[in-house]
């Protein structure tokens, strides 16, 4: 009995101090999860790179808003892709800033079976049709300015923006024209840049399950920049329309889905049509383009270093070139000669 006492207290005390028993399973439970969030991780880059790929692809093929039926059911799966395998976002900061939309789509239960197949079109395929689609997809811009309100210490405006961009010769719509009118001028007031500003009083309602976001019209802008004398070329408001009763008349909401430091998913629903759209962050594409420019701005950096030193080295053998003449001319005039001179002028006045 005393020995089995023994034993046990033994093995008690084995199993306690050994790292080969207890603590490994807890070193393999740490491993699992560790494992287990690596995956999710590299589940959500792939889920995210896939939908990025695909909306820029519709993008250029259809534009920012998509019609087509199988376009939005690739877009739709792409992005119930991404949110099935991502974590919902809580950090509302994160919405602050400029957000370029990318694409988006709009339907609803009531037009489920009624589909539209653009390839069946086809002079939206080919044609004047297409280049003037195209030269518009590439003239409109459609941005989304989330603001902090330093006061209320939260996000409390959006203004959507939609840019265009009008091109100056009919060439730009339409291709293959004749000579005599492909550089006919469509933009006689010289007008570079035209901008509708709808702005939004705006308010966090909550962060669970996802955040959501409210916001009521209240003043429609347009403004106009311009190459002519009539207009500013930095850009002017030529109209402003102040809405009345927005948060009554005019009050909506959104749900951000999915959001990290470059890129969001946002839901909305007006009636019956539900809305998604993917947007970009805009300064997040500036710092991609000036982390691209820095090495060429290093080169030219380099370059100016050689030319000073070269610089340098030219001023160095001028100045010695220099001085070596100035010591030529003073052997070719001695200062004895120059003595004589002034010791024989008092003689000849005499």
């Amino acid at each position: 009995m005393k020995f089995l006492l023994l034993s046990s207290l033994v093995f008690s005390a084995s199993a306690f101090l050994s790292p080969s028993l207890i603590p490994s399973a807890n070193r393999c439970t740490a491993t699992t999860v560790f494992s287990t969030e690596t995956e999710i991780e590299t589940t959500t880059d792939a889920a995210r790179d896939e939908l990025m790929k695909i909306a820029m692809e519709l993008k250029d093929e259809y534009g920012v808003l998509l019609i087509d039926t199988k376009a939005k059911d690739s877009f739709r799966e792409a992005v119930e892709k991404l949110e099935s395998v991502a974590e919902d976002p809580s950090d509302s900061s994160l919405l602050v800033g400029d957000w370029t939309l990318v694409c988006s789509s709009a339907s609803s239960s009531a037009a489920k079976n009624f589909e539209i197949d653009t390839s069946k079109i086809p002079f939206l395929k080919e044609g004047p049709l297409k280049d003037i689609k195209t030269t518009l997809n590439d003239s409109i811009r459609v941005q989304q300015r989330i603001k902090f309100g330093e006061s209320s210490q939260s996000i409390d405006a959006i203004d959507h923006v939609i840019e265009y961009t009008p091109p100056n010769q009919l060439s730009s719509f339409v291709k293959n024209l004749p000579d005599a009118i492909k550089n006919l001028d469509i933009n006689p007031l010289k007008v570079s840049d035209t901008k509708v500003v709808l702005k939004h009083k705006a308010e966090v309602e909550g962060v669970v399950p996802v955040i959501k976001t409210k916001l009521s019209l209240e003043a429609i802008v347009v403004n106009v920049a311009g190459e002519s004398k009539n207009l500013a070329p930095t850009g002017e408001d030529v109209l402003g329309i102040n809405i009345p009763f927005g948060e009554f008349l005019n009050a909506g909401s959104f749900d951000t889905t999915y959001l990290d430091d470059s890129m969001r998913i946002s839901r909305g629903k007006v009636g019956p049509v539900d809305q998604i759209r993917v947007f970009v962050k805009t300064s997040a594409e500036k710092t991609t383009e000036t982390s691209e420019d820095a090495p060429v701005e290093a080169a030219i950096d380099e370059d100016d270093d050689l030319d000073d030193d070269e610089i340098v080295e030219e001023d160095e053998e001028v100045d010695g070139a220099f001085d070596a003449e100035i010591v030529e001319e003073k052997k070719e005039t001695p200062e004895e000669e120059d003595d004589d001179d002034m010791i024989e002028a008092p003689s000849d006045i005499n």
